[in-house]
């Protein structure tokens, strides 16, 4: 029997669970980047991760619910069903359970005498000594039908529980508090210069301020960012082109950049080290974006 989907598109399961863990994304406020040196996997894969090319491992999800500060069980629900189409159990494929197919009552009765030990042996192999010829006893047979039913009811439960079905979110009177983010405050003022935005949580909550902003042709966009509560400036290129460098300059400091190095950042958004910039600094904090050579700048427009 085909399957009702085209060939070559992804199961809706997985893009739902792409869906979802672009939303925690956002909710972060991390580059791909800063997601890699936070967690144990790399740029490339998170971007397969979001773009819902391949199934993350389950840590990886995890991770990312804490670092969003939400609670991962709906989360976790949809990665079940994921991983699920992805490794073929759902279809009862070739890693599906061994028991999968223990209450199938519809196979049609095999003519040939039962010289494999029983219907768990692997086809082909010799019974152990004195077994041949028996059979699992129904009490058996019916623990182990059982055995699956009730693991069965049980997902299908936690699966309700955390809005899987519905897309509704899980009832926060009952949902346990997610775990502290790790986006804590780290720095302030000249402590902060030289340092990432989205490492040490200046750029993520309170959200910073856009002082400036600039368009380039393509999609390109360079900004101006200030976290007062951090005290600092720094400048962020999104969906730059491979070899553009973004800059920010502060009165009395030296300029520091970051490069756009491959077309995974040339999808990304990218932030330049802070510097320490005092209210008194900030109409002189101005960012550039160096392209084939010419540097194209804008200053604060507050």
């Amino acid at each position: 029997m085909t399957s009702g989907r085209p060939s070559g598109a992804r199961p809706v399961e997985c893009e739902r669970l792409a869906e979802t863990l672009r939303a925690l994304r956002t909710r972060t406020g991390l580059s791909l980047a800063a997601l890699a040196a936070k967690t144990p996997y790399s740029k490339s894969s998170w971007d397969r991760y979001l773009r819902g090319t391949t199934v993350p491992p389950r840590q990886a999800v995890t991770g990312l619910c804490e670092l969003a500060g939400e609670h991962p069980g709906r989360a976790l629900a949809l990665w079940e069903l994921a991983d699920a189409v992805a490794s073929g159990r759902a279809a009862g494929g070739p890693t599906a359970a061994v028991g999968a197919g223990a209450g199938r009552t519809d196979a049609p009765p095999s003519s040939q005498p039962e010289t494999t030990g029983g219907p768990y042996a692997p086809a082909g192999s010799s019974p152990p000594p004195g077994e041949a010829g028996r059979r699992p006893s129904r009490r058996l047979l019916a623990g182990i039908a059982g055995g699956i039913a009730a693991a069965a009811v049980a997902t299908v439960v936690m699966l309700a529980a955390t809005g899987a079905f519905t897309g509704s979110a899980p009832d926060p009177r009952t949902t346990p508090s997610p775990s502290p983010t790790t986006l804590a405050k780290g720095c302030h003022g000249t402590g902060c210069t030289g340092k990432d935005p989205e490492t040490y949580g200046c750029g993520a909550d309170p959200v910073p301020v856009t002082l400036g902003r600039r368009s380039f042709p393509g999609p390109t966009v360079v900004k101006i960012r200030h976290s007062a509560a951090c005290g600092a400036v720094w400048a962020r290129i999104d969906l730059g082109e491979v070899g553009d460098r973004a800059e920010i300059l502060v009165p009395r400091h030296a300029p520091l950049r970051i490069e756009v190095r491959d077309r995974y950042d040339a999808k990304d958004s990218l932030s330049t080290p802070m510097v320490a910039a005092s209210r008194s600094d900030l109409d002189g904090v101005r960012a550039c974006l160096v392209r084939d050579g010419e540097r194209h700048c804008f200053g604060s427009e507050r």
